[in-house]
């Protein structure tokens, strides 16, 4: 049985000494422990019905895709979902993947650590009055699956992967069995995909526009795509209320508009995403405060590993050695992002930067020349981007990697867009050959940036990269508790990563957001999830 400790290290039932080796060495290295807080009581003070509505406005560049929480995979609308839907766990707000209990108040783990018990809270209802209960966390689990299915391999798999079976034990009471012991497994029950729904809100089959959302601090009141979401307080969430009785959504095209509605007044926050131009510009402006903080942000190039010449590794590896990180990070994204040697970033457990020193214009030629790409019949290719979804840099730097790889006098390149939902439906189907892609993760563990990237099928992100090998090693370290062997076959995937690139690691993030300065409860944190419910004026 599990005890909670308010910012102490969750027992896991297994050996003392390992567990805490295990939180020393991940504290030390990405501040990321499995902490359990319990949700705060809601308030039992009358609402002033007198007192005006408190409002705040967002302003967004990204745009909508899914309120399909079994299968949407994007960062938006993960956003959204975290205002209106807890699961069983949720990430607590500021920390670096620490967990607290949501609609769980408590679970146990059995003693082999493969079995979590969770008992639901009781007395929680869903807005529309119907009770929280096992039943529904079944419903929840049972469409993962299926929906998946039906719309095409995406988030389902962060449940789908890891868990072997799951049944009711009482009507408020649900037991969950993983297929291993997971180091990870607090933060996967915290993603989007375990978000609970309500059986007579959600049909069994896939809902893509269904806004009845789960039980969180707000309800979606209205959405246009394109213009806005609305959410409202959810007046019966059995958690702390939120701070602002509305939010309102608004979508922008670029971030040039953004920004001017920021100065104007017209909202109160612009969040992704600014550009370096304008969030420079907003710096020190009158009215308005600015905020960087570290990301865990991703960016890489997608090769697709079924279409010829890319189904060659040393194709691969050698466009790899043609590009110049640091170039593209100062002229592609003008600074506002690291060079990044690993898929795993640093701070990362395990983290190993063996892409550096790779960059070698003249190798990275040698092995194209030994795939017959040369001078006199140089390999001719598309690189295809988004142009709005990664924010307005995102053309600069397709510019920039065509003029390296260019450079070369091997590679003729054309670059290729379209906007995000055609990219995105395009990439998993496999018609983009090499293409532009990002990344935040689903849960701040070394598994979520190669685990999830490299197994096969490795469908969702239009690699279909397959080797045996990689994958005997990535599932090693999903498995492996003892800290220092896994930290060794972390890095001997990323050793092996070099030889094979599947992906090829670009630069990491920062967060930028501007906002006026009687806004307060911004909180910036690594899983990149601006928290809507703590925002107040």
């Amino acid at each position: 049985m599990f005890e909670i400790f308010p910012r102490e290290i969750v027992n896991y039932n297994l050996e003392e000494s390992r567990m805490r080796k295990l939180f020393w060495v991940l504290l030390a290295l990405l501040a990321l422990s499995f902490v359990l807080t319990a949700c705060g009581q809601p308030t039992d003070e009358p609402t002033d019905e007198s007192t005006e509505p408190t409002q705040i406005i967002v302003g967004t560049t990204d745009s909508w895709s899914s309120f399909e929480s079994a299968w949407v995979y994007s960062f938006h609308d993960w956003e959204i979902t975290h205002q209106c839907a807890d699961g069983l766990l949720n990430t607590t707000p500021g920390s670096a993947g620490e967990v607290e209990y949501a609609l769980a108040e408590s679970y146990d783990v059995s003693a082999d650590g493969l079995t979590y018990t969770f008992h639901l809270r009781e007395g929680v209802t869903f807005p529309n009055g119907d009770p929280l209960n096992a039943d529904a966390v079944m419903f929840t689990f049972d469409r993962i699956g299926p929906v998946d299915a039906e719309l095409g391999e995406n988030a389902g798999f962060l449940f789908t992967a890891y868990v072997d079976s799951y049944e009711k034990v009482d009507d408020m009471t649900v037991s969950v069995t993983f297929a291993d012991v997971f180091p990870f497994a607090p933060q996967l029950i915290a993603t989007n995909v375990w978000k609970i729904l309500n059986p007579n809100q959600w049909s069994t089959g896939p809902d893509e526009e269904n806004t009845a959302c789960g039980i969180g601090p707000y309800t979606i009141e209205s959405f246009t795509e394109g213009e806005e979401l609305i959410f409202v307080r959810n007046e019966s969430y059995y958690g702390t209320p939120a701070e602002t009785d509305r939010v309102i959504v608004r979508y922008f095209a670029d971030s040039p508009t953004m920004a001017l509605a920021l100065q104007n007044g017209e909202i109160d926050v612009a969040w992704k995403s600014l550009s370096p131009a304008d969030f420079d510009a907003l710096v020190g402006a009158s009215g308005i405060t600015t905020e960087v903080a570290g990301g865990t942000e991703i960016r890489y190039i997608v090769l697709n590993a079924q279409t010829p010449p890319f189904d060659d590794p040393n194709v691969r590896l050698g466009l790899a050695q043609l590009i110049n990180r640091e170039e593209i990070c100062d002229l592609g994204w003008q600074g506002i992002k690291l060079p990044l040697y690993s898929m795993v970033p640093p701070g990362f457990l395990g983290h190993l930067p063996t892409y550096e020193g790779t960059e070698d214009v003249e190798a990275g030629k040698a092995l194209l020349a030994a795939a017959g790409f040369d001078e006199d019949n140089p390999l001719v290719m598309d690189l295809w981007y988004s142009p709005t979804h990664y924010g307005d840099t995102e053309p600069d730097v397709a510019a920039v990697l065509k003029q390296q790889l260019e450079a070369s006098g091997v590679v003729q390149v054309t670059l290729q867009f379209t906007e995000w939902a055609a990219y995105r439906d395009a990439g998993r189907a496999g018609e983009l050959p090499v293409s532009l892609m990002g990344w935040y993760p689903d849960y701040l563990d070394p598994d979520n940036y190669t685990n999830v990237f490299a197994h096969s099928p490795a469908a969702w992100s239009g690699s279909y990269y397959s080797d045996a090998r990689m994958d005997e090693l990535l599932d090693a370290q999903a498995g492996e508790l003892d800290v220092d062997a896994r930290i060794a076959i972390l890095e001997e995937i990323q050793t092996y990563w070099v030889e094979q690139t599947p992906f090829i690691p670009l630069a990491q993030g920062k967060l930028l957001i501007a906002y006026a300065d009687d806004v307060s409860g911004v909180v910036l944190d690594p899983i990149a999830n601006l928290h809507y419910f703590l925002l107040k004026k």
